[in-house]
């Protein structure tokens, strides 16, 4: 639940404000109120709240004032300002303050309402960036911030506090590309979700042993880049190495537990993290002739071709990196729907899991794997049901509870509907 914390001295209109307020359909709660900006700071201190609606004029210390002295402290909520005055000066620190909105009073509900949902889906954003990369960063989520250093649009002019290390160190770019087959391209949006994020854990289990650290980032579509730092007293020539070392473990497990074939290049080493991009270009030009070398034979079709000399294109003309975001929430719920497919499994649940409003998540899934949340369920629960049938140890009713359903004839109305055929018809075959 979304935490909303209402700042105004008018006692009417905090009383107008938690009536209008559509509390349930946004997955908010009423988290406090404070009459003026210095009571607004300690209440705001105290319960941290997502998102602070508050007046300017305020006894003591007024809206602009308490907003500058919570963001000098890092809080990191919304602010929306609900106004009785139309002051341009205010309004105009009020953006520099990076204040979500700015209201003049009276206000409709309906402005309310569409202000509040606008600053919960910038929230649900901003979360899921942090989900992606498992922490978030003072002023974005490092998986943005390595996608800028790779793609050279906006060059980073500092390192992150937790990648200070990397001034000390050694750096060089790999970049990865699974080949582009008739398996691969016969994969539904969410196997394929399925098989990056088997592809991050194998990458990140080899590096794992190694003795360098590392980031792993997806660019776009089946490429991929391993950026890995060495400490500076490690000689080139040996990270050189031990870089086409691991490059082909990876290759090797990859192949070994998923069945696909993985391409790398490697790009020279660099001492200044500053300089990646340069090692990531000259990777890529590397991949790029292998890619030249494919398009000259004779044995692809023009729609191989075609898909390899868009690629060249792509890189050549340095089109920006395509940041799929929410990619780790929806990672999330198909591996849960896995490992509980037996259980009650709801969207709600996730849902309060993932600190998201059910609706939103429920459109993300959709537009990252193509499919429902619902429809997804049930296809992993019939193929689950069908293996478990094809074994031959169980009765079909014995597996429709297996599979989380225990209502007998309903499991077998979606069995046909998805199988073309009924439980019993499966095992007469």
């Amino acid at each position: 639940m979304w935490k909303i914390a209402i700042i105004d001295d008018d006692f009417q209109v905090v009383k107008g404000l938690r009536a209008a307020i559509p509390w349930g359909e946004l997955a908010a709660e009423f988290a406090g109120e404070a009459i003026d900006g210095q009571a607004g700071i300690q209440l705001i201190r105290e319960i941290k709240p997502d998102i602070v609606l508050t007046d300017i004029y305020m006894p003591y210390i007024n809206g602009i004032e308490m907003i500058e002295q919570l963001k000098s402290e890092g809080f990191a909520g919304r602010f929306v300002i609900l106004s009785g005055y139309n002051d341009f000066e205010y309004a105009r620190t009020a953006l520099r303050l990076g204040v979500d909105d700015y209201l003049t009073k009276p206000v409709t509900l309906e402005q309310i309402a569409s202000v509040l949902t606008t600053t919960i889906e910038k929230l649900e954003a901003t979360y899921l960036d942090r989900l992606e990369n498992g922490r978030m960063l003072n002023s974005q989520s490092e998986i943005e911030w390595l996608l800028s250093l790779l793609n050279g649009q906006e060059q980073p002019q500092q390192l992150p506090d937790n990648l200070a290390f990397w001034e000390q160190s050694k750096h060089v770019a790999i970049i990865t590309e699974i080949s582009w087959t008739e398996r691969i391209r016969g994969l539904s949006n969410a196997d394929w979700n399925l098989f990056r994020f088997a592809i991050t854990n194998i990458v990140e289990e080899i590096m794992e042993q190694e003795e360098y650290s590392f980031r792993f980032v997806w660019l776009f579509g089946n490429h991929a880049s391993l950026l890995i730092q060495a400490s500076s007293d490690i000689c080139e020539q040996t990270i050189q190495e031990d870089t086409r070392r691991i490059g082909e473990l990876i290759g090797h497990q990859i192949m070994t537990y998923l069945g696909l074939s993985l391409r790398y290049a490697a790009g020279s080493v660099r001492s200044n993290w500053q300089n990646i991009k340069e090692s990531a270009n000259e990777a890529t030009r590397c991949l790029l002739e292998q890619y030249e070398h494919v398009i000259e034979g004779s044995n692809h079709s023009e729609e191989q071709q075609s898909s390899l000399q868009d690629f060249v294109q792509r890189v050549e003309a340095r089109t920006p990196v395509i940041h799929e975001k929410h990619r780790k929430a929806v990672q999330y719920m198909v591996e849960y729907v896995h490992q509980h497919y037996a259980e009650d499994i709801t969207l709600e649940q996730l849902a309060q899991q993932l600190y998201i409003s059910k609706n939103y998540l429920n459109q993300l899934f959709k537009k990252v794997t193509g499919e429902t949340f619902t429809n997804y369920v049930i296809r992993v629960r019939i193929e689950k049901a069908k293996g478990l049938l094809i074994e031959g140890k169980y009765m079909i009713y014995e597996i429709s509870e297996m599979v989380g359903y225990n209502n007998v004839p309903y499991f077998s109305t979606l069995f046909k509907k998805y199988c073309g055929c009924s439980p019993s018809e499966l095992l007469k075959k």
